[in-house]
């Protein structure tokens, strides 16, 4: 009597060899695909740096002359950081002298010439449209 054939373990020993030719290219190109996500993802830009346009206006207003960082007014002492010096009031900076401060602003003198360095140099605050009195307007309602 003729033994019979197990059809499942036939077709099993041939696909075998037929899986792993398939299988193979994939399972060698999959890290190499994932490294060059990795290295895509290291160009991408930080999106918290200010834009490459403000870090040249920045380095274009230091080369001009001296920059006020900040101002202290307080009532024992008065401070200003001076391109990142510290000049207490009628202190020197350079060959300059600090005499007057206010929030805003400073003033440096040498000799006869005076130069006004402001905190906020693009800033200019404007007056509320002529009310001088010190009174506020009434409230005006829409129709």
């Amino acid at each position: 009597m003729a033994r019979p054939v197990n059809n499942f373990a036939a077709r099993a020993t041939l696909a075998q060899p037929l899986m792993a030719a398939l299988l193979l290219p994939l399972m060698l190109s999959l890290p190499s695909l994932m490294f060059c996500q990795l290295a895509a993802a290291q160009n991408l830009p930080d999106p918290t740096r200010p834009p490459t346009v403000l870090a040249a206006v920045v380095s274009a207003e230091a080369v001009s002359g001296p920059v006020l960082q900040s101002i202290l007014i307080a009532p024992n002492r008065h401070i200003a950081i001076i391109s990142g010096q510290t000049v207490a009031l009628n202190g020197k900076y350079g060959d300059q002298t600090l005499i007057r401060m206010t929030e805003t602003e400073v003033v440096l003198r040498n000799g006869k010439q005076l130069q006004i360095l402001k905190l906020f140099p693009d800033f200019n605050k404007k007056s509320s449209q002529g009310n001088v009195s010190g009174k506020s307007k009434p409230y005006t309602t829409r129709p």
